[in-house]
């Protein structure tokens, strides 16, 4: 995920959270807060050369904080899973994998709590599994789109590889994959290459978020249509 996506989302979540008092919201901007710094640590861009080294510092400590608390809770074993976790996204950090890797679980405790919360909890489970469905599926694809054309790593595991692997299986798929890289890979080589491949990243990352919102708000239409919530109210009245 790109350091704008994670600073739109933390964003967002963050304001769920204050305004429409959705507490585990909070837990969500925190990991993406973090997976923002990060991703800025990492970055050799000059749009974040004010602010890497800063970023840098914060999450070394916090690392050390991690390492130590994995390896005094499982010695070892709790290294070892501590490691697998780091490899296993594109994370620049111990802390920023882990930050990764709590997002969606802790979006779907938040979906939990909200069908917990409605006064028809059923209707609430079609509704909230139909749109936390259509927004993870969609995403899947969004980074399947996202790293065949800027050549990353980020659909390579989970649901988005699994998702790489079916879209790739296409061949139709696969050479408009090709020809968008090959577009992205000539972009890199022109005058201003890199501020230019730099501005393709931002608009993918503006437009994962908004993907992933649409996708959302579909899927939760979608819920309502076969929970018959509107059915119900309309009986009501």
């Amino acid at each position: 995920m790109g350091v704008v996506t994670s600073v739109l989302f933390a964003g967002r979540n963050g304001y769920k959270c204050v305004n429409q008092h959705e507490s585990t919201r909070g837990a969500v901007a925190l990991c993406q807060s973090v997976s923002s710094l990060d991703g800025i640590s990492s970055s050799a861009s000059s749009l974040f050369s004010g602010v890497t080294k800063g970023a840098g510092n914060i999450l070394k400590g916090a690392d050390d904080a991690v390492e130590a608390i994995f390896k005094n809770i499982g010695g070892e074993a709790g290294e070892e899973a501590l490691e697998k976790i780091a490899s296993s996204t594109g994370a620049s950090t111990k802390i920023g994998a882990i930050a990764q890797k709590a997002v969606n679980p802790l979006l779907c405790v938040a979906a939990g709590v909200r069908v917990l919360n409605d006064d028809d909890q059923y209707a609430a489970l079609i509704e909230e599994t139909s749109a936390m469905a259509a927004m993870f599926g969609t995403e899947s694809v969004m980074k399947y789109a996202r790293s065949a054309i800027t050549s990353s790593t980020q659909a390579t595991t989970g649901l988005a590889g699994k998702t790489a692997n079916l879209l790739s299986s296409s061949s139709t798929i696969k050479n408009l994959a090709d020809k968008a890289s090959e577009w992205y890979t000539k972009l890199g080589s022109s005058t201003n290459g890199s501020a230019k491949q730099m501005l393709v990243r931002i608009g993918l990352d503006v437009l994962f978020v908004g993907g992933s919102i649409l996708a959302y708000n579909l899927g939760k239409k979608i819920g309502e249509f076969f929970s018959h919530r509107g059915d119900k109210e309309e009986s009501k009245a």
